[in-house]
């Protein structure tokens, strides 16, 4: 059988409970912070651990030292890329921005 290519996704026993669609335009986009720490539901005052990121339509670039990135700085990140970012700090400073013309849509699973 061979490679078809695709990841693994590790959750370390967490449990997939958010999701939101940020779209990031030429402002600076951030995570809400109501998924990074609900106030009501299931996962009420829990704070996510990790998260799972998609890109789709622009190109971005992205940050998570806590400063903004711009057109020029900053992790760049191409439509269809996926990422896991994991950590609630790094989660919380996590800062994008719009590469080109399109804006991004990012589609962001949270784990608890």
């Amino acid at each position: 059988m061979g490679w078809f290519g695709g990841f693994t996704l590790e959750t370390y026993n967490r449990i997939p409970g958010g999701y939101e669609e940020v779209t990031v335009g030429a402002g600076v986009a951030v995570l809400s912070s109501s998924k990074l720490k609900p106030t009501s539901g299931p996962f009420s005052r829990m704070m996510a651990r990790a998260a799972l990121l998609s890109l789709e339509e622009g190109d971005i670039r992205f940050r998570i030292d806590g400063s903004s990135p711009a057109t020029s700085s900053g992790h760049y990140f191409s439509s269809g890329d996926v990422l896991v970012i994991s950590g609630n700090q790094a989660l919380r400073q996590f800062k994008a921005v719009k590469v080109a013309e399109a804006n991004g849509t990012l589609r962001v699973t949270y784990f608890y």
